[in-house]
């Protein structure tokens, strides 16, 4: 097997694993769909290692990044359409950036905004709230993509999220409302999906306050 099939292989298989890994982590399929996202990152790294042996050894030296881009930049000021016409004559490198920027967005948004104080605040509620408790057993894993909306300030602020969990009963989607107090985060509404069943409960609401 030639180093152009390698690269292609696991570049491919990289890309189709991060899709699925992605429609997994929505409809919570855990932890499995977390090891995909981390072994199609690996299988990623792999296939870009084998695609610079691959140019090199057909080139003679490693691709000029800057001058790619600034050749492709001119050809698009020429003609808009030539940007189309580029992309399907290389429609396999226009999807490996497309996958390799996915996951820098999905790496810098886990350890910021999936990482934020409303997020772990809402991780903590269910973790320890008797009546979620009650319904979801013991919380074993958390999906890495979270839906999170904030307004902050020093010492207020509002916030609107969603993540999905697996327990020992099931998996559940959490939808919460939060509000900054005094510096504080404090759940004001929270709302339990059961994936499962489609059963959907208000744990706790104090909106109104």
């Amino acid at each position: 097997m030639n180093t152009k099939t390698i690269f292609r292989l696991f570049l491919s298989t990289g890309f189709i694993l991060w899709i699925l890994s992605w429609i997994g982590d929505i409809n919570g399929i855990l932890p499995a769909s977390t090891y995909g996202m981390i072994i199609s990152v690996i299988l990623t790294g792999f296939g870009i290692y084998f695609w610079l042996k691959s140019y090199k050894e057909k080139r003679g030296f490693y691709p000029k990044f800057f001058k790619i881009y600034e050749d492709l930049l001119n050809k698009i000021k020429k003609n808009p359409f030539n940007g189309f016409f580029i992309m399907v004559r290389h429609l396999f490198k226009f999807y490996t950036l497309i996958l390799i920027f996915s996951m820098i967005l999905v790496f810098i948004g886990f350890i910021t905004i999936g990482q934020s104080e409303p997020v772990k605040t809402t991780q903590n509620y269910c973790e320890n709230d008797s009546e979620i408790n009650k319904i979801t057993g013991k919380i074993n894993h958390y999906g890495i993509l979270r839906n999170v909306n904030s307004q902050l300030g020093s010492e207020t602020g509002s916030s609107e999220l969603s993540l999905v969990f697996v327990s020992e009963n099931g998996v559940f989607n959490v939808s919460s409302n939060l509000e900054k107090e005094n510096g504080e985060w404090k759940v004001k509404k929270l709302e339990l999906k059961d994936k499962n069943t489609g059963a959907n409960t208000i744990i706790y609401s104090k909106l109104s306050d």
